[in-house]
């Protein structure tokens, strides 16, 4: 059945279906990234515009602040109410005017303008007062000053350009009686050079839907309308003839939230989001624009790395899917192969078979010159000490020390007596370890490894030294099989020296007690052994040394000694380190 489901043709259909509906949910995750993205940004940007348009509008009211106190202010000063309740050519204005004048200087004012109850308005220029020109040609009073003469502080910036002058007009009482008002002109093209400064534009928009103040050469003065009242003007077949301006703004919100503001050009049509604020004491709302393209490409961004991912993965998929398909149709190839694979393997067991008795005789003849040679090691080292004593006691005797020279042949007497039991030993060794065990101590079986190792020691040029010597430290092993497990770590570590020329090597043997285990720790300050090695290093046959100059039997024969006591060697890291080869011989203690 399992075949029948995954045969080739039905494995590329699952697959082609997988892969379209893949791209479906890419394409879909695509449009949704990009309209998530274009929502972010739109959002971002308007909150970037917002910040710049709060502190822009900050600026420009803490500027007219000053003004609209000036006003009144100024019209309880003694010289303004002098100069409104008395006639134009009263005798003492010009003394009045100066004081008026300095007032206006020292203010930044453009002008100071006085009105009179009888409609006759003055400007304060140069100490003089100049008769101001009808606006527009049209007599009258100005709403500012109806609102003064009201008693309320006027406000009013005149249709016409006139260089962006703001007034303030505030009423002037003499006695309790309303004799005029005073009129502060402020200069607002300060605002607009401070918007300047901004990269992006800034309008201030009055109750008749002008375009009073902008950063934007030819926006001043601009139609600003809103989609559903340019659509409704148009529907009453109404246009606009008083608006002879290049550029038009056209204002509508989009899908996602934030103002959309279309600016009409001659030649090119730009697109902004909107930040907005509305002043209900100016009576104007202010508009901070920022590019539409800025969203539009962080949205075009966000979806082209959508769909290189997506791509990616798709592909990915694909790879896939083709090499499923392949390892299909090769694990048809291999179940080929391997019928005819298990004849040959029957074939073949046989000479297999006989093949590995051959192998398992040449271990065995492998395994007796492995013995003579590690014979060989083991009884130089008496040899030479015997040969030493027998020098020393011949010495001894001829200078009349016959003491010490008998002391020098009971030690032979006990090496050779060692020699028989170390031959005997290994005689044994072939046969199951384990059996022969007494309690031995630790510290005279180190001293006569010592003893035996110091010659060659000496002549490497190493030291050998005993720590924390325990007198009454007893294991339970074999004397004579102990003594050769300390002799051949030594010997190992005093070839590496020679093979490695390390001067100043320092061999160090300590022995303690551990809970009830004797441990014995014989470390080496020489190159240490390779971490290739160090899984391997009491299997036969694995040695660090030349060819020719070591078969890697000395520790796989030491690891069966220490095994048949009931114990464990062991290569671990030193405690101390200065020394990099470090073997550990655990042993139970003698009760």
């Amino acid at each position: 059945m399992a075949e029948r489901v995954l045969r080739s043709a039905d494995l590329a259909s699952v697959h082609s279906r997988v892969l379209m509906i893949a791209a479906i949910f890419l394409a879909i995750a695509v449009m949704i990234a990009g309209i998530l993205a274009y929502r972010l940004a739109l959002f971002a940007n308007t909150d970037q515009a917002q910040a710049r348009l709060t502190l822009q509008v900050q600026a420009l009211a803490n500027s007219l602040e000053k003004y609209r106190l000036l006003a009144p202010l100024a019209a309880r000063r003694p010289d303004v109410l002098a100069i409104l309740s008395n006639p134009p050519d009263w005798e003492g204005k010009d003394a009045a005017l100066l004081t008026v004048s300095q007032l206006g200087v020292m203010s930044s004012a453009v002008e100071i303008e006085l009105t009179y109850l009888s409609g006759d308005r003055f400007l304060v220029l140069d100490n003089q007062l100049v008769p101001a020109a009808a606006s527009n040609g049209v007599r009258g009073f100005r709403s500012d000053i109806v609102d003064a003469f009201q008693g309320r502080l006027g406000r009013r910036l005149p249709a016409e350009k006139d260089g962006q002058i703001y007034i303030f007009s505030s009423p002037v009482r003499f006695e309790g009686v309303l004799v005029g008002a005073l009129s502060v002109h402020v200069d607002m093209s300060e605002t607009e050079e401070n918007w300047a400064l901004s990269a992006e534009p800034i309008i201030a928009v009055d109750a008749t839907d002008r375009v009073i103040l902008s950063n934007r050469d030819g926006w001043y003065g601009a139609d600003f309308r809103f989609a559903e009242q340019a659509r409704a003007k148009t529907d009453l077949g109404k246009t606009d003839t008083n608006n002879d301006k290049d550029v038009r703004l056209l204002a509508d919100f989009s899908l996602f939230g934030p103002a959309l503001v279309s600016v009409f050009g001659k030649r090119q049509k730009q697109r902004f989001v909107a930040a907005t604020h509305i002043d209900p004491l100016l009576g104007w709302t202010f508009y901070a624009l920022e590019p539409l393209r800025k969203p539009a490409l962080v949205a075009v961004s966000v979806g082209m790395g959508v769909a290189m991912v997506g791509g990616f993965l798709l592909g990915w998929l694909w790879v896939a899917f083709n090499r499923q398909q392949f390892q299909l149709t090769q694990r048809r190839r291999d179940k080929a192969s391997a019928l005819w694979l298990e004849r040959r393997v029957r074939d073949r067991t046989k000479e297999l078979r006989q093949t590995q008795a051959g192998l398992i005789h040449s271990a065995k003849l492998a395994a007796i010159g492995q013995m003579s040679a590690v014979l060989s090691h083991e009884y130089n080292q008496p040899l030479a000490a015997i040969r030493s004593y027998a020098e020393n006691a011949q010495l001894l005797f001829e200078a009349g020390k016959s003491e010490q020279g008998s002391d020098n042949l009971v030690r032979i007497s006990k090496l050779v007596d060692r020699l028989a039991k170390l031959s005997r030993n290994l005689k044994s060794f072939a046969r199951r370890p384990g059996v022969d065990t007494k309690s031995v101590c630790v510290a005279v079986i180190v001293d006569e490894a010592m003893m035996l190792m110091m010659p060659q020691a000496r002549k490497c040029g190493v030291e050998i030294v005993a720590l924390s010597q325990d007198k009454d430290l007893n294991v339970l092993a074999g004397h004579t099989r102990l003594e050769q497990v300390l002799i051949n770590l030594v010997s190992n570590a005093l070839d590496a020296f020679v093979e490695a020329g390390f001067a100043n090597g320092r061999i160090q043997i300590e022995s303690f007690a551990k809970g009830e285990m004797g441990i014995i720790r014989v470390s080496d300050n020489g190159v240490g052994v390779d971490d290739a090695l160090r899984h391997d290093i009491f299997e036969p046959f694995v040695t660090s040394k030349d060819h020719g100059h070591g078969l890697g039997l000395g520790l796989p024969i030491a690891f069966n000694l220490v095994k048949g006591f009931g114990g464990d060697l062991t290569l671990i890291e030193s405690p101390d380190p200065a020394f990099k080869t470090c073997f550990e011989i655990c042993l139970p203690l003698a009760k």
